[in-house]
């Protein structure tokens, strides 16, 4: 008896086109996960770089800023120097865009101007600070340049603090704004171009502590802080009894484009003046 051959099946083996689909669906909803996940990450490390340099330049610039108002009216050797004697009266133009004028009584050593400027429904302060002190050479008294005398002899600078805006670098972006110093040695600016200490630093307020009893005159001699007083409302007199210095600086914060996050930061420090703190 013949055998009857055994039908093979026609059918191939694989996926079907369901299956397949199945499968993309599967394989794209892993990779936007991991695309997410790489996003988050990089965002997250973005908003910490930024909050570590924002951190940087907060606190360089109020180290900066105490190493130079707490030397405000300091002179070596005190058995041939006075305060009159080493600061005396003195005029001058500061070599930046605004020319400003700084105006010195005879045993003044800090010096201000005010200004404001607004901007989203806020008036901000834009605040300079002029500071002088005489340094022997190589006593390692820092500078607002973040140079010392070592001139050879004993030196008055004047370390002066203003905002100012600069280009960018790309063209197509806004311009960003400095706290820069200028630096004066005797009568002479120690360059034609301050220098830029710290980017992204929108405005500076800037008040000087006083003791006043009634009105806006000082009482001489009293260190007993009871009220600030911006540069507008200094009186010649206020000038030569300045305590301390209270100092706002506002920089661009960083997460600024997050919801939620406000345009700007703000870091406040009241620097005493060596010389009179600890006083009457």
């Amino acid at each position: 008896m013949s055998r009857r051959p055994h039908a093979r099946s026609s059918r191939q083996l694989g996926y079907s086109l369901v299956e397949l689909l199945v499968a993309i669906v599967i394989a794209l909803f892993l990779i936007g996960g991991v695309i997410i996940i790489e996003q988050t990450v990089h965002t997250s490390y973005a908003d910490r770089t930024g909050l570590q340099k924002l951190d940087d330049e907060e606190r360089f610039t109020m180290t900066l800023l105490t190493e130079v108002v707490q030397s405000a009216g300091y002179y070596p050797d005190p058995a041939t120097n006075s305060i009159v004697t080493a600061f005396p009266a003195q005029n001058t133009t500061v070599p930046n865009q605004a020319g400003d004028a700084l105006t010195f009584a005879t045993g003044q050593t800090l010096y201000g101007l005010h200004s404001t400027q607004s901007a989203n429904g806020q008036t901000y302060s834009l605040d300079t600070l002029a500071v002088r002190y005489m340094t022997a050479s190589g006593d390692g008294i820092p500078l607002c340049d973040g140079t010392s005398n070592t001139s050879g002899g004993n030196v008055v600078y004047t370390n002066y603090f203003y905002i100012q805006t600069a280009p960018d670098p790309d063209p197509s972006k806004p311009a960003d704004s400095f706290l820069y110093c200028a630096l004066e040695a005797g009568n002479a600016w120690a360059a034609t171009t301050p220098v830029q200490l710290v980017k992204n630093v929108e405005y500076m307020q800037i008040d000087y502590g006083l003791h006043v009893p009634t009105g806006q005159i000082a009482t001489p001699g009293d260190y007993a802080v009871n009220v600030y007083v911006p540069a507008g409302d200094m009186t010649a007199t206020d000038w030569t009894e300045v305590t301390a210095v209270r100092i706002t600086v506002t920089f661009v914060n960083p997460l600024q484009n997050e919801a939620g996050q406000p345009q700007t930061v703000t870091f406040t420090k009241v620097i005493d003046i060596m010389g009179r703190a600890g006083g009457n």
